[in-house]
């Protein structure tokens, strides 16, 4: 069922229900009537599958393309299509592309974009040999990107070195590209109101008229 579906259901009232079990509904997130939060949740799992499906539908080099993208829309490279770059040849000693954060391309960050299959692990020695393409380079930085996941090992590996390595596993990638709007538009929008309160405690009313009351004075 879909995130629209869910909404839509909830906003229905059922039969002669009372107003005030809608609300009581759209909190729930269990039971028959799952809420709102775990609508959004089944949602987004559901857009992070089919994003990371049809990731592996396209050519390879369209995933170098997107991660160059993703990376650009999170502020790297200032933003400025004209600071990244696609080296995703042979021979490329493992690095598919690279981003500029300065003008002189003094700061550069390298990235390596592998598509595996679901259910692959990147093993240690993979990274081991994208660390060692950035110390043929002298680079300090590079981001590892995967549809896919890291082993443990990998992770430690990372947290033991002087560079700077980021790894992107496939689910973090799907994320990346929901928050910053890449490969995906919203669809829908909607706006939950709920009851305020403070509105209708006395003390808050009773100013509220003698405001009201004040306003109207004739001034002299």
């Amino acid at each position: 069922m879909t995130m629209l579906a869910d909404f839509q259901r909830l906003m229905q009232p059922e039969g002669d229900a009372a107003p005030d079990s809608l609300a009581e509904r759209a909190a729930t997130d269990g039971g028959g009537h799952p809420g709102i939060s775990s609508a959004f949740q089944r949602a987004n799992a559901a857009l992070i599958h089919e994003l990371i499906a049809r990731i592996h539908a396209q050519l390879p080099e369209f995933f170098e393309y997107l991660v160059i993208d993703i990376l650009l829309a999170m502020g790297y490279g200032g933003r400025r299509r004209d600071m990244a770059q696609r080296l995703g040849r042979t021979g490329d000693g493992g690095i598919d592309g690279l981003i500029a954060q300065d003008e002189l391309g003094l700061d550069l960050i390298y990235i390596q974009a592998k598509r595996l299959k679901p259910g692959s692990v990147v093993p240690v020695s993979e990274v081991r040999d994208f660390v060692g393409s950035l110390d043929a380079r002298h680079a300090a930085k590079g981001v590892f990107v995967t549809t896919s996941h890291f082993s443990p090992q990998s992770i430690e590996f990372c947290g033991q070195i002087s560079r700077r390595v980021a790894l992107i596993g496939g689910t973090r990638l799907a994320e990346l590209m929901i928050r910053h709007n890449i490969g995906v538009k919203v669809k829908e929008t909607y706006q939950l109101k709920w009851v305020d309160a403070d509105y209708f405690v006395p003390s808050a009313l009773m100013r509220m008229h003698e405001m009201m009351a004040a306003s109207i004075q004739p001034r002299r």
